[in-house]
């Protein structure tokens, strides 16, 4: 259900952050509507709003081609992904991001469709980037995808200085720079899939990690007890199970449940006695970058991937088998051994790029020293996520607000909040300059900022939210006071995007003399339902949201009424 829940999060979050669509454009008009059914995962849907986008656009649109593009590598048509790819270059004219983001497209998609070194699908990727780094020699990315392509080329010397060049350009993605330090070590993690990092200990405190699993064959079952094919496979995946039990395997089921207790009872019900864990955090998923239930992936007793598939049906548990016992007989390789083993270098520090150098830094990294120490120093410019928690009273003085959250509640610290703010900032202001790297000395971002979020049971977090639940978030408006009307908007617009049924229609409410706006909806993840009530109101120079989670509504009511507490002083 989290991730019904997320996505609504999300949904708000890029409405406060990101700069209106022009209503007058047709064409941006039919592309914001496919981007909407594509987050829906209604694919035919966004498909056709980007074909209408095309013919409204006359075949001239480059984002259009590339939105039809990441959908098409989505579903599985390579071929056509890069068709239209190719046509998002044509399309972009002057517009060297946008022609940039096409190239780097095509790369990917070449790279991802050729098999042995030797296949020209590489060197046409290798080509693609070139191009891209021609446009704009300082995205990191090019550098980096490049490095890689020339690696599956085993042309590990430029490969290298590519993955090197990646590692020293400020605004380069942490993961991927650890990553990309790991493969200079050890050139051949660039050829092999190997299983990305993960670790973790299941409720019989069996601690599972890639060491740990190192010289067994592994089957990573990656499910939920919502999801019907999961259910459906469980029968193959027990019979996987018995099948090589005595023999160098482990099956580990990770569920992508929100509600442990269900889980438990699930997995206790069908006799489900291997590995089990319930990756509540969504980390392990993440890792792998699993999107669908079931996924299967089999790793072998060097910790590469050997196989990955998504979805069941009449073929999958022979084909999982089959995968098994290729990797079973393979032996474990010493060199593989070793790089899966790599631990990524200590960085060292890379010396600042001044107007004398050779090469200018990448757009979106400030070259002012001052401006790096500020960033460093504090990443939120309004500080306004500094406030204080005592007993179950939060407080904020930049805000002057004072709220008593529920009785026994848990409180996340105010310290990992504010981290989360930090990333969720320097995330935006990358992604942006990347595209507009002309904002680099203007750009001023209105990032909403988590201010508090508390739980009855502890679980969750902000971005992942449990029921039931509460976040304040507060972000710069020019609004003196809200208004009934946009807002009603506001929730109607939400109520068709996430596909909520409104319980309660927007309406307004005082508390101490104080101005909110309130409208509840209610949703369903998988086979629990929840209700959600969405509140406004005006602190300052700040628009504060309120986000509660529940799973009824006379809970929900509850939870409401606690905001008789909240104290906002105008003065």
């Amino acid at each position: 259900m989290h991730r019904a829940i997320l996505s609504f999060l999300l949904l708000l979050f890029a409405r406060v952050c990101l700069p209106a669509q022009d209503a007058s454009n047709p064409v941006s008009q039919a592309i914001s509507q496919g981007d909407l059914y594509f987050s829906k995962h209604q694919y035919e849907l966004a498909f056709d709003a980007y074909n209408k986008a095309d013919k409204l656009s006359h075949h001239t649109s480059a984002v259009c081609y590339l939105k039809r593009a990441s959908l098409e590598r989505k579903l599985g048509g390579f071929s056509f992904a890069l068709d239209d790819a190719k046509r998002a270059e044509k399309a972009a004219g002057d517009d060297k991001s946008v022609a940039v983001r096409a190239h780097e497209l095509r790369a990917a998609l070449l790279a991802q469709m050729a098999g042995k070194p030797t296949d020209k699908k590489l060197k046409e990727a290798e080509e693609e980037l070139r191009q891209a780094l021609a446009l704009d020699s300082t995205q990191p990315l090019a550098h980096y995808d490049l490095g890689m392509v020339l690696l599956k080329q085993e042309q590990d010397a430029e490969g290298v200085a590519e993955l090197k060049t990646f590692v020293s350009l400020p605004g380069a993605d942490p993961k991927t720079v650890a990553e990309a330090r790991r493969t200079i070590a050890n050139p051949i993690r660039g050829r092999e899939p190997f299983a990305p990092d993960f670790s973790f200990t299941t409720p019989d405190n069996q601690d599972v990690s890639n060491a740990s699993l190192r010289g067994k064959v592994v089957l990573l079952d990656f499910w939920a007890t919502w999801c019907p094919p999961c259910r459906e496979s469980l029968p193959a995946i027990r019979n996987v199970d018995k099948k090589y039990t005595g023999k160098q395997f482990q099956l580990i089921s990770i569920s992508g449940d929100d509600d442990e207790e269900l889980w438990r009872t699930f997995t206790a019900a069908q006799h489900m006695t291997w590995s089990e864990y319930i990756d509540l955090s969504g980390d392990v998923q993440e890792a792998f970058k699993v999107d669908s239930f079931p996924t299967y992936v089999v790793l072998d007793k060097d910790g590469v991937v050997r196989f990955r598939q998504s979805g069941f049906g009449e073929s999958t548990e022979s084909d999982i088998e089959d995968a098994i016992n290729k990797a079973l007989k393979r032996p474990s390789d010493p060199s593989l051994a070793a790089a899966a083993g790599e631990s990524a270098p200590a960085e060292t520090p890379v010396p600042p790029l001044h107007a004398s150098s050779s090469a200018a830094p990448p757009a979106g990294n400030a070259n002012r020293k001052d401006e790096e120490a500020d960033d460093v120093a504090s990443p939120l410019s309004s500080g306004i996520d500094a406030g204080t928690i005592s007993g179950n009273t939060y407080k904020n003085d930049d805000l002057q607000i004072a709220y008593d959250f529920p009785q026994g509640w848990i409180p996340a610290s105010l310290e990992s909040l504010h981290s989360l703010n930090a990333r969720k900032e320097a995330a935006m202001r990358v992604s942006i300059l990347q595209q507009h790297p002309e904002l680099a000395s203007s750009i001023h971002l209105g990032v909403p900022q988590v201010l508090l979020y508390v739980s009855r049971t502890g679980r969750g977090d902000a971005e992942r939210p449990s029921v039931p639940s509460l976040r304040i978030s507060a972000a710069r408006t020019r609004l003196d006071d809200v208004n009934l009307d946009t807002f009603d908007q506001l929730v109607k617009n939400i109520a068709v995007a996430q596909s909520l049924k409104i319980v309660m229609p927007a309406s307004q409410f005082t508390v101490k003399g104080h101005n909110f706006v309130r409208a509840d909806f209610a949703g369903s993840g998988g086979s629990s339902s929840y209700y959600l009530s969405y509140i406004q109101s005006v602190s300052g120079d700040y628009m504060l949201t309120i986000t509660m989670l529940s799973s009824s509504q006379a809970e929900l009511d509850k939870m409401v009424a606690s905001l008789q507490s909240m104290v906002i002083s105008d003065e």
